[in-house]
């Protein structure tokens, strides 16, 4: 039976199969169509997006026992082309090639993916790695990139080789991660090779695939980095961005830790022309939740990860840290209250005043003054 679905704009289709003919029926019988998205789907090899009004693409690949006894090891070459995408999302397991065609018109693209290593095979991870890289490769013009776990996982495994960045013209660059010493030496591989980037986006409580990390195949005693903080530190010169381009870095779902308080203070030593850090707190569970009550009625308590005393600690540990730009405003926000440390230093002239400021309006709010 022919599609017709002249005035269809959004389509999703979940957990099915999709074969390369009624893929093909639907790219002309929807002429109108703007968003499609393929979630955890499988049956097709050959994806051709060329509905002349489509703009937004999101493929979940969903693994399939069919192609785990493949000659090649990655079962059949997916390629995808997508010649009018402005938004192409690709997430899901990296199970199969991925080659893409076509995707100079897109502007923002996600590459979340998650290694497929059952039963684990290591010529397996390896070409996952590469076909990671050839995606990065083929989206390198895109204005702005969003990138996941494994993602960063994969560059920090090439810094620890000491292997060149891939250069690439993005502009802003989100990352969904957990912000581990492994993950900045990620960053600091994508911030290498992305000399005009304007914003970094870091997002800690990642939105797709939370897996354990894959070991590392490599000797580790040849790439062996005691110390992570020291190792990012040495290579501020060849991140270029921060002398020229970075303007705007925002933490979300902050969690206090070791390894993004380093990776902020190497940002706010290094960065000349940065102008605003803004670091957003991880809310707490709410006290009527379900998952509060059910925390409460287990353990007798609930311990809030941002409590008013650590971000006070927090608060200090960026008044400390000196900056490269003098038009840096870090900003910190907390349910409890928002801190812009330069509006207090001009009002009180001092940023020790600030620290006192903090200390009064977080510890009202911890013994239920205010």
């Amino acid at each position: 039976m022919q599609i017709r679905w002249n005035s269809l704009t959004k389509l999703s289709l979940w957990f099915s199969v999709l074969r390369n003919e009624s893929f093909r029926e639907i790219m002309v019988g929807a002429p109108k169509l703007e968003f499609f998205e393929l979630f955890l789907y499988w049956g097709y090899n050959n994806l051709t997006f060329d509905s002349p009004c489509l703009r937004t693409v999101n493929v979940c690949e969903y693994e399939t026992i069919d192609y785990e006894n493949d000659e090649h090891d990655h079962g059949p070459i997916l390629r995808i082309s997508a010649p009018n995408v402005r938004s192409l999302q690709l997430t899901g397991a990296l199970y199969r090639k991925f080659v893409l065609m076509n995707v100079s018109s897109v502007v923002h693209a996600t590459l979340d993916f998650r290694p497929y290593i059952k039963p684990f095979r290591e010529e397996k991870l390896k070409w996952q790695k590469e076909n990671l890289m050839e995606l990065g490769r083929s989206l390198k013009h895109v204005e702005s990139l969003t990138l996941g776990i494994w993602c960063i996982e994969v560059l920090a495994q090439r810094e620890r080789r000491r292997i060149p960045p891939q250069i690439s013209t993005n502009k802003c660059a989100t990352l969904n991660i957990n912000m581990t010493e492994e993950d900045l030496l990620g960053i600091v591989n994508l911030l290498k090779g992305s000399p005009n980037l304007q914003m970094l986006i870091i997002d800690m409580e990642p939105k797709f695939w939370e897996e354990p990390r894959v070991p590392d195949l490599t000797d580790s005693e040849n790439f062996c980095i005691d110390n992570v903080a020291n190792c990012v530190a040495s290579q501020a010169e060849h991140v270029k961005c921060l002398l020229h381009h970075l303007k705007t870095v925002k933490i979300t779902q902050f969690v206090e830790q070791h390894s993004v308080l380093s990776f902020v203070e190497f940002i706010l030593k290094n960065g000349r022309v940065l102008e605003n850090f803004v670091i957003i707190a991880k809310r707490g569970l709410d006290e009527n939740s379900e998952e509060y009550l059910r925390i409460v009625k287990r353990w007798g308590f609930y311990e809030e990860e941002n409590s008013p005393k650590s971000l006070l600690k927090v608060a200090q540990r960026l008044l400390s840290i000196p900056r490269s730009s003098s038009l840096a405003v870090i900003t910190l926000r907390s349910r409890y209250t928002l801190l812009t440390d330069n509006i207090f230093q001009r009002l009180f002239r001092h940023s020790m005043v600030l620290c006192l400021y903090l200390l009064t309006t977080l510890s009202s709010y911890s013994d239920g003054t205010r």
